[in-house]
C-alpha cells in the first residue's frame, strides 16, 4: 500500500482527501521553488511574497492564477537572541491545493496543520482547504492569549516592586515588556485587518464556514484589545514612575546646591585671613571663636533666607 506523504528535500506533500492536497514548504530550494511554479501554479510574484521573512500581514489575490495568499503573523516563543517575537506565515489556495510556507521559526504550525488534518480526515470534514486553514488561524489567534496575560503579570509584579522602591531597573523592565507588546500590537492589528479583508472577499463560503471566520476574528479582536489595554497601563505607570524619578533627582540636585551654597560661606570667611588688611577680633584672645561663630551666622542665615523662600520646593 503506497504512503499518502511523500517528502521532498523541505517540501512535503499530504493527500488530504481524494481532492485536496497540502503541501507544506520551509526554506525552498530552487528546484523547490521551480516545482512550486511548473507543478502548482504558484506564480513568482506570489511565491516571493509566501517567503518573504519580513511581509506584513494582508490577503493577496491574482484571480488569473486561481491564487489567493494569507500572511498570518504568529507568535513564536522567543529564543534568548531573538529580535522579535512574531514572524508571518504564509497559506496559499492554488485550485485544490493548499500551501503553507514555514520556517525553522515558524515549524510549530506545520505541526498544528498536520494535527488538523488528520483530525478532519477521521471525521470527513473537509469540504475545501478554508476547512483545514480556519480552525488553524483560530488556534494561531488565542496563542496571543498567554504572553498578553503573561505581560500583563509581570507589569503588575514590578508595579508591586516600584511601591516599595522605586528604580531606574523597575522602569527598563518596563520598557522591554512594552517593546514586546509592540511586536504583539502589530501583528494583532494586521491579522485582524487580513481577516475582515477576507471575510469581505470570501462569498463563497457556507453558513458553518461563515461562523468559523466571524469565530476567528473575534478572537483576534480580542486579542487585540488585551494588548491595547495591557501596553497603556503599561506605559501610563512607567511615564508615572518616570516623574517621580525625576522629581527625585531634582530634590537631591536641589539639596546638593543648597549644600555648596552653604559649604562657600567659611571658605569665604576664613579666605580673608589670607589677605594682607586689617581683620576684626585678629588681635583678640578669642577672635579663632569669634570668627567661627560669624561663619555659622552667615551660613545659618543664608540658609534660612533660602528655605523661607521655598526655595527647596520649586
Amino acid at each position: 500500500m503506497a504512503s499518502n506523504k511523500e517528502k521532498i528535500y523541505m517540501l512535503t506533500i499530504t493527500n488530504v482527501n481524494n481532492n485536496i492536497k497540502w503541501i507544506n514548504v520551509q526554506n525552498p530550494s530552487s528546484d523547490e521553488t521551480i516545482k512550486l511554479i511548473t507543478e502548482y501554479q504558484v506564480t513568482d510574484e506570489m511565491l516571493a511574497y509566501a517567503i518573504d521573512p519580513d511581509e506584513r500581514a494582508r490577503v493577496e489575490s491574482d484571480p488569473q492564477a486561481n491564487i489567493t495568499l494569507l500572511i498570518f503573523d504568529v507568535y513564536c516563543v522567543p529564543d534568548d537572541d531573538a529580535s522579535s517575537q512574531t514572524a508571518p506565515v504564509g497559506i496559499m489556495f492554488t485550485g485544490d491545493n493548499l500551501i503553507t510556507f514555514t520556517t525553522e521559526q515558524t515549524n510549530f504550525v506545520t505541526e498544528l496543520l498536520h494535527d488538523e488534518v488528520e483530525y478532519q480526515k477521521k471525521n470527513k470534514q473537509v469540504v475545501d482547504q478554508i476547512d483545514l486553514v480556519l480552525p488553524l488561524l483560530y488556534q494561531l489567534s488565542t496563542d496571543y492569549f498567554a504572553p498578553i496575560r503573561q505581560a500583563d503579570s509581570q507589569r503588575v509584579e514590578i508595579q508591586r516592586s516600584l511601591q516599595r522602591r522605586t528604580d531606574r531597573t523597575a522602569i527598563n523592565n518596563f520598557v522591554s515588556i512594552e517593546t514586546s507588546l509592540v511586536y504583539v500590537l502589530t501583528s494583532l492589528r494586521g491579522n485582524v485587518t487580513l481577516l475582515q479583508d477576507l471575510k469581505r472577499r470570501s462569498r463563497d463560503l457556507t453558513t458553518q464556514q461563515t461562523n468559523d471566520l466571524d469565530d476567528v476574528l473575534v478572537e483576534a479582536q480580542q486579542g487585540l484589545k488585551m494588548a491595547q489595554m495591557t501596553s497603556d497601563i503599561i506605559e501610563r505607570v512607567s511615564n508615572a514612575y518616570s516623574k517621580v524619578l525625576d522629581s527625585n533627582l531634582n530634590n537631591t540636585m536641589r539639596f546638593l546646591t543648597i549644600y555648596s551654597i552653604v559649604l562657600t560661606i567659611p571658605s569665604i570667611v576664613f579666605g580673608f585671613f589670607g589677605q594682607n588688611v586689617h581683620l576684626p577680633f585678629e588681635k583678640s584672645p578669642i577672635g579663632w571663636e569669634l570668627t567661627i561663630i560669624v561663619m555659622l551666622v552667615l551660613a545659618v542665615t543664608t540658609l534660612f533666607l533660602l528655605m523661607n523662600n521655598h526655595w527647596w520646593k520649586k
